[in-house]
């Protein structure tokens, strides 16, 4: 076995660059020239030599140097070239460690429970601070409203007693329609022409022609029966509860309705007037 064989053996467990470097020494070469017969920079002759990775290019590059480095120095260039990438790729994987999680001394965090209380007070406190301000405000307000409105009672002279004021009349002429607080039978009519008949329901109108000569009603149930001539109601055609019949639609015998007021009641033949019945019988 020959010096140089031994001498790779010992250095065995040594990196690709240090072996490298020794062999160069052993061989009296300087990276100056190593880098001239073998075309390789000299920084990164210097970078494998150290095993500074990150001051080399990519692992194809660095392992092409390796084996020109190595054949100058007559040493097996694939072995070490495979070897070198090794190395590499070992080196350049990064190792990402999670950051060290350091917990809070307790002593300077308080409590969960000391914190929520504390969140708890404070709403409480707002809550009876607006309750309080707005019962101390109403009362000022209501005051000045009870001032406002006695100094204007005051100041202003006494209301002249309701001077009794005559309804006005109602206008004539105007569209008759007719309605229904709840479902009615009716029959509108025009001398032997039937205009309408039917159910109407509540928010049902009726309006009747303009050009129907003698319009005639027939209802129902007159207490439900809604009329208007214009903007004027008409009050109940007749007996709330019994059924009206031939009731003349025209403008102005409905006008006249509002205009006339009901007669009073009559009392029956022989009946005692009301000075009889407070003198009792005689």
């Amino acid at each position: 076995m020959s010096d140089e064989e031994t001498t790779v053996e010992v250095q065995a467990d040594q990196r690709v660059g240090e072996r490298l470097r020794a062999a160069r020494e052993a061989q009296g070469l300087d990276l100056s020239e190593v880098a001239t017969r073998t075309r390789v920079p000299t920084r990164h002759l210097m970078a494998i030599e150290q095993g500074d990775y990150s001051g080399l290019p990519a692992a194809t590059y660095s392992a092409g140097f390796i084996k020109a480095y190595a054949r100058l120095l007559g040493l097996d260039s694939q072995a070490l070239s495979t070897e070198f990438r090794h190395e590499m790729s070992s080196a350049t994987v990064t190792q990402q460690h999670p950051a060290p999680y350091e917990p809070a001394d307790p002593r300077r965090t308080p409590p969960a429970g000391l914190a929520l209380g504390m969140l708890l007070i404070a709403i409480v406190a707002g809550l009876i601070y607006l309750y309080l301000r707005g019962s101390s405000e109403q009362p000022a307000e209501l005051v000045t409203a009870e001032r406002a409105q006695s100094a204007a009672t005051t100041a202003s002279p006494s209301a002249p007693p309701a001077q009794a004021v005559n309804p006005p009349q109602p206008a004539a002429g105007g569209v008759v329609t007719i309605g229904a607080s709840q479902d009615v039978w009716i029959k509108v009519s025009d001398s032997d022409k039937t205009l309408f008949m039917g159910i109407l329901k509540p928010g049902d109108h009726f309006q009747v022609p303009a050009d129907a000569a003698a319009p005639m009603l027939t209802t129902g149930r007159p207490g439900v029966t809604e009329i208007t001539v214009g903007a004027t109601p008409i009050p109940p055609v007749g007996d709330p509860d019994r059924a009206a019949k031939d009731v003349s639609l025209k403008a102005d015998a409905l006008l006249a309705r509002v205009a006339t007021p009901a007669p009073a009641a009559q009392p029956a033949p022989g009946a005692p007037s009301p000075v009889e019945n407070m003198a009792g019988p005689s």
